[in-house]
């Protein structure tokens, strides 16, 4: 098996990064108390990290939690009652019966509640109904949420016009396939910094 299918089947790698595409972005000027954001927005960097426990490794001889804290900046609204966002947060855990970094994906569909901030936002539920493993220019390994033919719903604030159907986000971490697997074959891979990403909620 190669690297990167290794790595394409690696589902807790996966899931966490379902977090990742749920950062949400923040406005200084937000809607009314219990009002839903209209429109959509759209964040230009993501940066964070998952850290795993215990670590992954290519055995996975028990059960694993994944901790996401992810930032969204670079962040704007478009067709919105919100006109300015500036930032937001995500922080979430993640259970898996195993922590092999290659137990084989069963396709299922994921949802993520994303909380917006100021609180005055109501919530966003993102579902994504599979991914795609990605590669950046620099060759790091990430993630693009849906796959090439999948889909996205989105309920509650930026869903857009469609119920967020041509939603989408990408994360890159600092590592290549290669690096990510060797960590997981030596002592085991403690922890994975996102370094770039985009999320886009329409």
């Amino acid at each position: 098996m190669s690297v990167m299918r290794e790595w394409k089947s690696a589902p807790l790698l996966s899931l966490a990064l379902v977090a990742a595409l749920a950062t949400g972005c923040s406005s200084s000027s937000g809607p009314s108390p219990g009002t839903v954001a209209t429109g959509g927005v759209t964040c230009t960097d993501i940066t964070g990290g998952l850290a795993f426990s215990p670590p992954l490794t290519t055995t996975g001889s028990s059960a694993d939690s994944t901790a996401v804290k992810l930032t969204a900046v670079g962040c704007t609204t478009s067709g919105s009652n919100v006109s300015s966002v500036t930032d937001g947060k995500a922080t979430t855990t993640i259970s898996s019966p195993s922590n092999a970094c290659n137990r084989v994906l069963t396709t299922n569909s994921l949802t993520v509640k994303v909380t917006w901030t100021p609180a005055t936002i109501r919530p966003s539920v993102i579902t994504f109904s599979e991914y795609a493993v990605a590669s950046s220019h620099s060759g790091a390994m990430g993630f693009t949420f849906p796959n090439p033919g999948g889909t996205t719903k989105v309920t509650g604030s930026f869903a857009g016009s469609d119920h967020g159907a041509g939603s989408s986000t990408t994360v890159f971490f600092n590592r290549t396939a290669v690096q990510l697997l060797a960590a997981c074959r030596a002592s085991g891979l403690v922890s994975i910094p996102v370094t770039s990403g985009h999320v886009s909620l329409k």
